[in-house]
């Protein structure tokens, strides 16, 4: 048995809802409640335990940063 040429071929189908206002008001609206559910979690942990947070996913992000930096100059040579 051949293998379809699209890997997606086997999937459901979706339907496609459009853009339309009530579409984006309910967007909106799960965003906002994402947003209030974030700032709960974030209230429930202490300020020297989100401050260690900060510091070792900026610190993470400066490695990256760096490590991306470096394999750029490498594909330029």
């Amino acid at each position: 048995m051949s293998a379809p040429a699209d890997e997606t071929a086997g999937d459901l189908p979706v339907r496609d809802v459009g853009l339309n206002l009530a579409g984006i008001g309910g967007l909106q609206e799960s965003s906002a409640v994402q947003n209030v559910k974030a700032r709960q979690a974030v209230s429930r942990i202490s300020r020297e335990e989100l401050e260690d947070r900060f510091l070792r996913l900026h610190d993470e992000n400066i490695l990256l940063k760096q490590h991306a930096h470096k394999q750029e100059d490498k594909i330029k040579r």
